[in-house]
Formats: structure tokens, C-alpha cells, sequence
């Protein structure tokens, strides 16, 4: 399966200290939970209609290591497998070529009007 890569760089508002998900000046992890939903979002961008777009519905992440202010963070996506409109990826981050969090994450492709008319109009 196609791997797809994308590069981050750590800033000061991408802290655990700073979104309140922790106490130290280090990723935190829902800051790296979005890196991963991003490149999996920019990877299925292009296989997409004009009208169609992804939504994140499950992730499943090991955060295994700190990254400093500054690092660049870079995460591999790739496609393990479909079932009707939703993907699954496996997933690896590196900072540095050190591993820092690994899992899966699953996006479903939806109609954005259709998506936005049952947001307006529940039921």
C-alpha cells in the first residue's frame, strides 16, 4: 500500500503546557492526534471529488516519546485497508528518525452538503 508523508514543526502553541493537556513544554499528544488526522486528510484530499471530503471517526495512538519546541516531526500514513467510504490507516511518527507515536486512525468520506444539512437540520 502507498505510504504518504508529511512534515510538522513543533511550535510554542503545539504544547502540552500550552493546551492544557499537560504541565511540560514538550508535543502534546492531541496536538500530534491532529498532525496525524491532517496527513491522512491531505492524503485522501486528491483521491476526492470536488463535493466529497474526510472526516476523522476513529484513532487509536501510542504517544511513546517527548518532542522539544523546535523538532520536526514527520508522519507516515498509510492505507491498510476500505470498506465502502471508510479508510483505515496505520500510522508512524518520527522526530528526528526517533519513533514517537505509532497506531491507526480511520476517516470516512462524506458529501460535505449533505454532511452540513443534517448539522443545520438534525432530526
Amino acid at each position: 500500500m502507498e505510504e504518504f508523508l508529511k512534515e510538522f514543526v513543533v511550535g510554542s502553541k503545539d504544547t502540552a503546557e500550552e493546551i492544557g493537556s499537560g504541565d511540560l513544554a514538550v508535543l502534546a499528544t492531541p496536538v500530534m492526534i491532529a498532525m496525524v488526522e491532517n496527513t491522512a486528510k491531505e492524503y485522501l484530499h486528491k483521491e476526492l471529488a470536488l463535493e466529497e471530503t474526510s472526516v476523522g471517526t476513529i484513532i487509536n495512538a501510542k504517544h511513546l516519546r517527548p518532542s522539544k519546541v523546535g523538532a520536526k516531526i514527520i508522519v507516515k500514513v498509510k492505507v491498510d485497508s476500505q470498506e465502502k467510504t471508510k479508510i483505515n490507516f496505520s500510522f508512524e511518527a518520527f522526530d528526528d528518525e526517533q519513533l514517537v507515536a505509532t497506531g491507526t486512525h480511520q476517516r470516512a468520506v462524506i458529501l460535505t452538503d449533505v454532511f452540513l444539512d443534517k448539522l443545520a437540520n438534525p432530526k
